[in-house]
């Protein structure tokens, strides 16, 4: 768009300044002779209007602009995938815990009704006090056990309220906790293949590296003529006192309008030098995408084989887990039938206590995993926008 600018100006010329002109007035313009030209008072106020007519390296810096705009987004998009890797990280931590929770809780339900039974068994002479205390022993182990996970678990939504930006003081409750045991689907094939090309990582330096480009362009451009058209109005008032300025005879005004060519000639290499140090940065980038492919190339296939290797853990515990749970009911049943001790039902609970911790950290690790073979396959905010 065009510029427009105003300008005034007050002068009040304590001496006239002095200058040496040919004396033409007595005939004699071999001699020189001291004159003063001007008033003591002089105003003027104007408006000057400048377009651009060309520029090319203008243009450029317009569609560079244009270009960092778009830079921007992806440094946005960035930062979201960022966030969400974050907090589905800690929202998978707080569904494990929860499980966890609802695990030891039912066998605390499972030691407490069978601590009231024993306990009225030895009330009738059935049992021995050893088991009563034994099973007393597990409880409050449990109970512990469940209350520092209560305070876990209060931790890990603590920490995702503040990865999601949210207050601390605020309620939050998970409504998808993980209900029931077993494996989890087998990972798709598309979900296995590599996509990270398509990472904001790589998007984002190859914006960068169009970037470069640009001012490459637009430094080069430099040596191309530009062109810009002005005009102006000025108003001026010229007189040797107050009076005689403000009576409005001595004001005249003038306007002037034109075309500016600038033509570029030499700047001593200074152009040429920096043509030379964006070359330079363009190349640098051109290096770093190609390392950035690399170390997520390196990523993927790290992500790929810590998901094969946690599927393969889990899949195991999940068959401790089985057995375990098979073997505490067998000895559940043995106990009632008074084929088994207390001192087996405990060391089976034990065993199965263990299990279970095993099982759902091995689900944990493999939930973290499958989010790190999203993230590096940059499919994490595809799966947000679904």
């Amino acid at each position: 768009l065009p510029q427009v600018s105003g300008s005034g100006n007050f002068t009040y010329n304590i001496k006239l300044p002095t200058q040496l002109i040919p004396n033409f007035f007595d005939g004699r313009p071999e001699e020189l002779i001291p004159v003063q030209f001007g008033t003591a008072l002089a105003t003027s106020a104007g408006i000057q209007l400048d377009q651009l007519i060309y520029d090319h390296s203008f243009w450029l810096g317009v569609k560079a602009t244009q270009k960092l705009g778009q830079f921007n987004r992806l440094l946005e998009a960035k930062t979201q995938e960022a966030v969400a890797y974050n907090v589905v990280k800690i929202y998978f931590q707080a569904q494990i815990l929860g499980k966890q929770r609802g695990i030891i809780q039912a066998n605390l339900d499972q030691v407490s009704g069978l601590l009231r039974a024993t306990e009225l068994q030895f009330e009738n002479g059935f049992a021995k006090k050893l088991d009563v205390d034994q099973l007393r022993v597990n409880r409050s182990t449990l109970e512990t056990q469940l209350q520092n996970l209560n305070l876990q678990y209060e931790q890990t939504l603590r920490a995702l309220k503040y990865a999601m930006a949210m207050p601390l003081d605020a309620e939050v409750v998970l409504t998808d906790t993980l209900q029931g045991d077993g494996l989890p689907p087998a990972v798709p094939e598309e979900a296995l293949a590599p996509g990270y090309q398509n990472k904001l990582d790589v998007a984002i330096l190859t914006q960068q590296e169009e970037l470069l480009k640009l001012q490459y362009q637009r430094t080069r451009a430099e040596y191309i003529p530009s062109a810009r058209f002005f005009a102006g109005y000025t108003l001026q008032g010229q007189a040797n006192n107050f009076g005689d300025l403000g009576d409005g005879k001595q004001w005249f005004d003038f306007a002037m309008m034109g075309i500016n060519i600038r033509i570029p000639i030499f700047d001593g290499m200074r152009k040429n030098y920096r043509m030379q140090q964006d070359n330079l940065a363009i190349m640098q980038n051109d290096k770093d995408r190609q390392m950035a492919l690399n170390g997520l190339e390196f990523q993927y296939n790290n992500a790929l084989l810590q998901l094969q290797t946690n599927y393969n853990t889990l899949r195991s515990q999940n068959e401790n887990l089985r057995m375990a749970e098979e073997v505490y009911t067998v000895t559940q049943k043995r106990f009632r039938e008074g084929l088994a001790s207390i001192t087996e039902v405990l060391s089976a609970e034990t065993s199965m206590r263990e299990v279970q911790t095993n099982y759902l950290a091995a689900l944990l690790q493999y939930k973290w995993a499958s989010l790190d073979l999203e993230y590096a396959n940059g499919k994490l905010l595809q799966l947000f926008n679904q």
